[in-house]
């Protein structure tokens, strides 16, 4: 139809309302077959993307900044960079689409060294202590996680300032030593000892009203003279456009990293961008300010990569609201949503492979009962694996789980990192049950998983694969059974035993035999 379709943020970054990542696909074409355009903008501020259908019938797309409340002076000889877009054509239709973008951000855009290896198996305390932890308690975390073949603790919000709770001490970027008594590096190496790496939580863009950093300037967070500011879970926006904050940021939270034995690095960005100004800029700039505001975190994000190589950054921004193109560059992986219910995740996880790579979804198995354990693992499977949980609280079966959770993922790892992603039946589509699929690019390996959403009452469940080689022949891991390729993608397998009540799920591997 004629008219203009468009998304867009208007809140200083990509949002979780809308990614900057569209698909123009011909009418009929599938996730196998037709032409699709899908054009993704490189960028983590304000965005704009429309498509527009003339009188003529032709299609126009637009990609870029967000003309809203944005202008930008350039004087005599100065120019200006507007972020780059990445459109991908095919005629092989929506997934054949994905894993063109998988494959050209592993290997063109994500620039960490841990894109081309094993990421370690993390325990998050979140959800396991929120605020309530201190030393003792995480070094209990550890040695239980360690029994089950954990490799790193990560210590989420609380560790800093005088953070009890979420109304304080953002800024404040020194050890809570009344929490943690022994200090950061006594924690560091307790954790150690229980032969797990450390892993850290920051949100270096906010500051709390209530924090040495804010009484001492509070000019340094976006405001506009004479306009109260608004306060969005109890803190506030630094402003990120000024290299003074951003050097005190840096060095704060460089002597805490460089000090200490720390591997992992969670980036966190909790509220949008209110009250857009900035005390440095004059009025004729001030609409420069979004733009610059994304500039400041590239730039310190680019010194935080260059200084630590070896830490492992996972980007979040209350879970996905962030999850672009510009946060790959400098972190490999991305939170996927604060969202860990494993049926939620399927939309979640599904959406976002339509253009990011499965390697960059960081995906957990948390303690929400609607879901078998073994139901949560396979969906957390689809992304960077780990978990959000209490480990005391396990039972011992549940413990013997976990340790073969983990002995699977480092077996898959890599057919999950490397592999071409098959997206087989959606959520979105199919009320019944959604699967997917990895094929490793040279065809002689395939894991597919299926989910149940909700069971309907006359069940019959066959599902055919892809990506496979028709003339290969391939075994079922666990059966033992050999398959033809042409039979596994033309006639399929019986899932009907294996997907029967709402919540349950089913992984097969194949490998091919002679």
């Amino acid at each position: 139809c004629h008219g203009i379709q468009s998304i867009q943020s208007k809140r200083g970054s990509s949002s979780h309302n809308h990614n900057p990542f569209v698909a123009l696909k011909a009418h009929g074409a599938t996730e196998e077959n037709g032409e699709v355009y899908g054009v993704n903008l490189i960028y983590s501020g304000n965005f704009s993307i429309e498509a527009e259908v003339d009188c003529l019938n032709a299609t126009r797309l637009l990609a870029g900044i967000n003309p809203t409340d944005f202008t930008w002076r350039l004087e005599p000889n100065e120019s200006f960079t507007a972020p780059e877009a990445v459109m991908v054509y095919t005629d092989k239709g929506l997934g054949e689409m994905s894993r063109i973008f998988h494959r050209t951000y592993m290997k063109h855009l994500i620039k960490s060294p841990w894109r081309d290896v094993e990421r370690p198996v993390l325990i998050n305390s979140w959800e396991a202590a929120y605020f309530d932890f201190d030393d003792d308690k995480l070094v209990a975390f550890a040695r239980e996680a360690a029994k089950m073949g954990v490799d790193m603790l990560v210590m989420d919000d609380g560790w800093f300032g005088r953070r009890e709770s979420d109304d304080s001490s953002l800024g404040d970027w020194y050890v809570n030593e009344k929490k943690l008594k022994g200090g950061l590096s006594s924690l560091i190496e307790r954790v150690n000892a229980e032969g797990l790496k450390f892993g850290i939580w920051y949100e270096p863009e906010m500051i709390s009203p209530d924090s040495d950093l804010y009484r001492a300037h509070p000019d340094w967070c976006l405001h506009v003279p004479n306009r109260e500011n608004s306060p969005a879970r109890l803190q506030y926006v630094l402003d990120m456009t000024r290299k003074d904050v951003r050097d005190n940021i840096f060095a704060q939270m460089y002597k805490v990293l460089s000090e200490n034995k720390i591997d992992y690095v969670k980036w966190d960005f909790n509220r949008n961008l209110t009250e857009v100004g900035s005390a440095l800029l004059p009025p004729e700039r001030q609409k420069e300010v979004m733009h610059r505001f994304v500039l400041g975190t590239y730039d310190l994000m680019d010194r935080f990569v260059k200084a630590f190589p070896n830490i492992l950054f996972e980007n979040c921004s209350g879970g996905g609201g962030r999850f672009d193109a510009g946060m790959l560059y400098y972190s490999p992986q991305i939170w996927c949503s604060d969202n860990t219910d494993a049926i939620e995740r399927l939309t979640i996880q599904f959406g976002t492979s339509m253009c990011y790579p499965i390697s960059s979804f960081g995906a957990h198995v948390a303690a929400r009962p609607r879901t078998s354990l073994k139901t949560r693992g396979n969906v957390a499977m689809c992304g960077t694996f780990g978990y959000e949980l209490d480990p005391r609280k396990l039972t011992d079966d549940e413990k013997a789980e976990v340790k073969q959770q983990i002995a699977d993922y480092r077996k898959y790892h890599r057919l999950v990192r490397e592999g071409d992603f098959y997206r087989l039946v959606s959520p979105t589509e199919n009320d019944f049950y959604c699967a997917w699929e990895f094929v490793s690019p040279d065809k002689q390996e395939a894991m597919m998983t299926a989910v149940v959403m909700r069971q309907p009452e006359t069940r019959y469940c066959v599902q055919r694969l892809r990506g496979l080689d028709p003339k290969t022949y391939y075994q079922d891991e666990e059966t033992g059974t050999v398959y033809s390729g042409a039979m596994l993608m033309n006639a399929g397998l019986n899932l009907t035993r294996d997907v029967y009540e709402d919540g349950t799920s089913v992984t097969k591997h194949f490998k091919a035999v002679k």
